[in-house]
């Protein structure tokens, strides 16, 4: 059994930062299916390309590395989302949100769960800024600009509670990072202990979570039963031998040519939270329990 989460107790910056640059860069360039890869853009319409992503990722990194005493999650998310910009085009904003928490328990030496209880009122409104910086809407935006609205005392946490059913970050910002923590990293690790590489180990972890949970991107898109078939198919990929087999490579390549085909179908609520448990593994055992794990890259 997977023993629970816990990061070093006050981690360094320079820990934070390196584990936060390795999570996304190789999440990012991981052949996860019907998501961009170094190997093929996102099929989204509008969506940034590799590149972007991982230039984005040196100006995410910096702002969540100085996200200790001091500095607000909704202030770092921000930055993130400005600074993001203004290097790649680019404001990766969701993925600075769900490691800013995170990074900031393991920069004070608290529980998650501390900073998560925190998020006041006034965190609210720089949220909402962030998601505009970066051009994103949806449930959880409209909850945040109502919230906004509100002439009451409700706090960047209640709203996360109120949008938990429809939005991936706000159901882990409202439950402790429960999928990441409890069901994308033991994935990880279960794989990395077979002597698997990372790349291999992250593709796992994506299916592990996408197959337990339908994408609620797809949901808000498609609708809730195509988001409830690619569950379903990831599920078979995944008795097939999921990243760790021949027939599971194949039926990993049938997934993503099926999820590229129909825009709509792309699993972008996923991808964040194997970012999360990336960053969880990093620093728990360092960057370098996933970096001196590649191997030679296979095409999903």
């Amino acid at each position: 059994m997977t023993e629970p989460y816990k990061a070093p107790r006050p981690a360094p910056k320079s820990l934070v930062a390196a584990s936060v640059a390795t999570a996304m860069v190789l999440v990012y360039g991981a052949p996860t299916p019907g998501v961009g890869s170094r190997y093929a853009d996102s099929p989204l319409s509008g969506a940034a390309p590799y590149e972007s992503r991982v230039l984005s990722t040196l100006a995410a990194r910096d702002a969540l590395a100085a996200s200790g005493d001091g500095v607000g999650v909704g202030e770092t998310v921000l930055e993130a989302a400005r600074s993001s910009l203004d290097a790649s085009g680019h404001a990766e904003v969701r993925s600075a949100a769900y490691l800013a928490p995170l990074a900031k328990a393991a920069l004070l030496g608290v529980p998650t769960r501390n900073v998560l209880s925190r998020l006041g009122r006034d965190e609210i409104p720089l949220f909402v800024r962030a998601f505009e910086a970066a051009g994103i809407g949806g449930p959880l935006v409209e909850v945040l600009g109502a919230a906004v609205a509100a002439c009451d005392d409700s706090t960047l946490r209640d709203a996360m509670g109120f949008a938990s059913r429809r939005d991936p970050l706000a159901r882990d910002y409202a439950r402790n990072y429960e999928v990441p923590r409890d069901l994308a990293r033991p994935a990880i690790l279960s794989s990395l202990s077979r002597a698997e590489s990372a790349r291999a180990s992250l593709v796992h972890a994506y299916l592990e979570v996408l197959a337990e949970i339908p994408d609620l991107d797809i949901t808000a898109r498609a609708g809730q039963r195509e988001s409830e078939d690619v569950s379903r198919m990831a599920k078979g990929v995944l008795k097939a031998g999921g990243a760790h087999s021949r027939r599971g490579l194949e039926g990993l390549a049938n997934l993503d040519g099926i999820l590229r085909e129909d825009p709509r179908l792309s699993p972008t609520a996923t991808e964040p939270v194997v970012i999360a448990s990336a960053f969880m593994v990093c620093m728990e055992y360092g960057p370098d329990a996933l970096n001196r794990r590649l191997r030679p890259a296979f095409r999903a």
